[in-house]
């Protein structure tokens, strides 16, 4: 382990995980690799069961808006009922939900499907994360962030050659495979993980907080946190125009759809060999201001796109917003698990991450509506709202210690026995949308 004042090494954090932090991140890596339901739903839908490619379009429209709920949903539960019962009904549910996928025959079936699929299998992410942060010592929180998004994001580039390999003999075993990985990840956390649901109990009873809301009324009351949430909703915003504006306005410029793919090859690359190193070094700042810069680079990579330097100028613009995304993204996943109030842990990554989806859904039209009015003037008008969020974060942000504050704990109903020992100020609770440019940043 690191020792108070150190900074925490790649090996170091992967060395001293604990079971039940690699049991959390093994089964969101699996469950992710093999996530082939938003990529397959509409040619599944339309190709195999003839629907209409409006309605298989509705139902992956409601998918993908269902996940708003359900990432809320399971910031609540998480709290109130422990991490572990909330993964295990959200992988569980998750595994059903994409397996029956595969029999519906009407179009209402495979609507009222998708929302239920979009609720339950986001139920998890707040749980998750939230139990990293409580099982591992606050000064790796962003660098076990940095390899969390490094697996995701290896992921998110192998998961494609499986599923060419499985859609040359049916969509439903892909759908299957899919299932099964969420099943096995919930298993595994019935089985294996520590029930944590007396301690989140009783951090909820000691909670002045929690004990007057059983909602997100503590959360919300929060000022400063709210600014923070208001500028990571605008930075998905601008983010989200890697797959919105920039392909359309490649074309429109008279480029070739084989640029795109050049410059995502350039995001993807960027992220998987540079973030955990960079890490290493933006751990050492206060946590707001990777953060900051990182938006600030956004916002000024899309205002390069429109200096007069022709093609190159897509390349610097993308090189630019794609390193203010490596220096910011794991540290937006510590910080509101870091400033949460105790008992209010899941809740605090919930709030966060609600916005920033509706920025992810919200972001397309008003990019490519801007795109359409002012063609190039979409640069000025995303760059200036990355500039924006970085203002209005800097003004919310907190100034997070080191060592927090202890929170107030009970003891265990069973023991932590696959735990390493924590520091002294994390409380031990019991015993986490990229990413490459057409994935979010999750948090």
């Amino acid at each position: 382990m690191t020792t108070q004042g150190s900074h925490p090494t790649i090996i170091g954090t992967l060395r001293h995980m604990s079971g039940p932090v690699q049991v959390l991140l093994w089964g969101t890596f699996i469950s992710n690799l093999l996530a082939f339901l938003n990529a397959f739903l509409v040619l599944f839908l339309s190709d195999q069961k003839h629907f209409s490619v409006y309605w298989a379009g509705v139902a992956l429209t409601v998918l993908l808006l269902s996940r708003i709920p359900g990432t809320a949903l399971g910031g609540l539960l998480a709290d109130l009922v422990g991490y572990r019962w909330t993964t295990v009904i959200s992988m569980v549910g998750s595994a059903l939900g994409v397996a029956a996928m595969v029999q519906v025959t009407q179009p209402w079936m495979a609507i009222a499907l998708a929302a239920f699929i979009g609720v339950i299998a986001q139920a998890y992410r707040p749980a998750s994360q939230a139990w990293v942060m409580e099982l591992v010592p606050q000064e790796q929180h962003v660098m076990l962030f940095s390899i969390y998004r490094l697996a995701f994001n290896i992921g998110t580039t192998v998961g494609p050659l499986i599923a060419a390999l499985l859609v040359k003999y049916s969509y439903a075993l892909l759908f299957y495979a899919d299932a099964t990985a969420s099943l096995a990840f919930g298993l595994l956390a019935l089985l294996v993980l520590p029930n944590d649901k007396p301690v989140r109990k009783a951090a909820a009873t000691a909670t002045e907080a929690t004990s007057r809301s059983a909602g997100y009324g503590p959360v919300l009351r929060d000022g400063r946190f709210m600014l923070v949430v208001f500028g990571l909703f605008l930075t998905a915003i601008v983010y989200i125009q890697g797959t919105a504006a920039l392909p359309v306005y490649i074309t429109g410029s008279g480029y070739t759809a084989q640029v795109y793919a050049l410059l995502l090859t350039l995001n993807g690359a960027m992220v998987i060999a540079l973030e955990v190193v960079l890490t290493k070094f933006t751990q050492r700042l206060a946590i707001q201001l990777p953060i900051v810069l990182g938006m600030l680079l956004l916002g000024v990579g899309h205002l390069l796109y429109l200096a007069p330097v022709g093609l190159a100028a897509l390349f610097i613009g993308t090189f630019v917003w794609t390193f203010g995304e490596i220096v910011a993204a794991p540290s937006m996943m510590a910080y509101p698990g870091r400033v949460a109030k105790p008992g209010l842990r899941a809740r605090y990554v919930a709030a966060a991450t609600v916005p920033q989806q509706a920025g992810y859904a919200l972001g397309p039209l008003v990019g490519l509506a801007a795109w359409r009015l002012w063609d190039s003037g979409v640069w000025v008008l995303t760059g200036s709202i990355g500039l924006l969020a970085a203002v209005v974060t800097l003004a919310g942000a907190t100034w997070v210690p080191r060592t927090p504050p202890a929170e107030p704990t009970a003891p265990a109903a069973e023991p932590v026995a696959a735990a390493e020992p924590v520091a002294a100020a994390e409380p031990v609770a019991a015993e986490p949308e990229s990413t490459t440019v057409n994935q979010s940043v999750s948090t």
